[in-house]
């Protein structure tokens, strides 16, 4: 029998800061200038205040599951097998799509920086290619998992701290606050809260973390403030160097032109070091995603929950779940290849992951019940507030209208439905 190899809790906390802190963190500030100008980086703590109660009690529910803790395990125990398909499936489309959105970034970046023209004649082979890749570094054994995810995600955070450490140097006394802007930091929630999907991802991998049953817990919560501070003084910092009207006009990365930097060697040096730190930042996040997500799929099919369960639940010898990490690629590229509208991904993104977070959270509150935990009864219940909170705010930003929005919510719908029938007809005959 294969032994399992156990992440400690710092490598936890980076893979599932590495899974939220993305290139949105370099997008985002840019789109909320606009609306909120020098104001613009009090949209992290405002999301962040929105999302905490969520955080905080799936983080709680992790300390009632002693196994295996993943989202169809916390639905089933008190909703019922068919909601916690529901809840897994879900969440597993959801990162599909984060998966499907990066990888399209990625490959972007990709044509663009070695202009690869054979690559663009031959787009599916392109496709195939690095996605195969990713998925052959998901099937090494968890401890080199461990390595990749250590050193890539410290490498992303690099430019991150250097743009923080800034402040010391370039503090700007004469950056002007509008408090009339105040007003227009509601509007950014929608622009942030892709910055924060992810501090759930402690959830699919618990079994896999040194410690005891406090110790998911305290990952989720340890990297959800880290990334939320991260978040607010990075942004602040680059308002400070640029100011929110040339933070708009010609993006962040560009705040290196804004440091006086005379030497035209050392200028180019820093530039081409933060431009391979974003094509790091790209790498490890998909490497990330597929990392949860098919952990995810892996429960779902280690609990028999799709025809075939018992042959696409084996591992291989290194004790990687081979078949979830295939069928996770496999997905990602159909979602590349017939929805590779960013729309459609962010729409299937928010609603699958949500989604997720509005059963686990009810399965929560029927715990909580039981036990007659009012302080838990009252913070889920907030927790509920702000997941429909999320799903409005994050509804009304992929359309104009209610048709628009019904159209690019439709794969989330489709795929969601497919899911639910190959369920539904594994239980009735047991294709096992």
């Amino acid at each position: 029998m294969s032994t399992v190899h156990k992440m400690s809790k710092l490598t936890a906390i980076l893979v599932t800061m590495n899974i939220m802190i993305g290139v949105g963190i370099y997008m985002v500030p840019v789109s909320t200038s606009k609306l909120s100008g020098n104001l613009s980086f009090l949209c992290w703590p405002l999301i962040a205040t929105i999302f905490l109660p969520v955080v905080y009690s799936i983080a709680q529910i992790t300390k009632f599951f002693t196994e295996q803790g993943n989202f169809y395990n916390y639905a089933k125990q008190e909703l019922g097998k068919g909601y916690g398909f529901i809840s897994g499936w879900a969440y597993f489309l959801g990162f599909a799509a984060i998966s499907s959105l990066l990888f399209l970034k990625l490959k972007e970046l990709i044509l663009f920086k070695l202009n690869l023209n054979l690559a663009r004649s031959q787009d599916l082979v392109f496709n195939i290619v690095l996605i195969s890749i990713f998925l052959f570094l998901n099937l090494l054994s968890l401890k080199y998992v461990s390595k990749i995810q250590n050193i890539t995600t410290i490498i992303k955070l690099l430019p991150l701290f250097f743009v923080i450490l800034l402040l010391f140097f370039y503090f700007n006394p004469g950056l002007n606050f509008n408090m009339q802007n105040l007003s227009t930091l509601q509007f950014t929630i929608p622009l942030a809260i892709f910055g924060f999907l992810g501090f759930e991802a402690a959830c699919s991998i618990s079994h896999l973390i040194e410690g005891d049953k406090n110790t998911p817990s305290k990952v989720i919560l340890m990297s959800f403030i880290g990334t939320a501070v991260i978040y607010t003084i990075f942004h602040f910092s680059l308002l400070n160097i640029m100011g929110a009207e040339s933070l708009v006009k010609y993006d962040s990365l560009s705040f290196i032109n804004f440091l006086g930097i005379n030497n035209p060697i050392f200028l180019k040096l820093l530039s081409s070091f933060f431009s391979a730190a974003i094509f790091i930042t790209y790498i490890s996040s998909l490497f990330g995603c597929i990392l949860a997500d098919s952990s995810n799929l892996h429960s779902i099919l280690e609990n028999n929950l799709l025809p075939k369960s018992n042959i696409l639940k084996k591992v291989n010898r290194e004790n990687r779940p081979k078949h979830a990490i295939f069928l996770t690629g496999l997905v990602i590229f159909i979602l590349i290849s017939f929805a590779n509208n960013l729309t459609l991904l962010s729409a299937l993104c928010n609603f699958g992951i949500v989604t997720t977070y509005i059963i686990t959270l009810l399965s929560l509150l029927s715990i909580q019940v039981k036990k007659s935990l009012k302080l838990g009864v009252f913070i889920t219940i907030l927790a509920l507030i702000s997941s429909c909170i999320i799903i409005t705010y994050s509804w009304f930003a992929i359309g104009q209208n209610s048709t628009e929005r019904l159209a690019n919510a439709l794969p989330f719908i489709v795929l969601a439905l497919i899911g639910f029938a190959l369920f539904k007809i594994n239980e009735k005959y047991k294709i096992n």
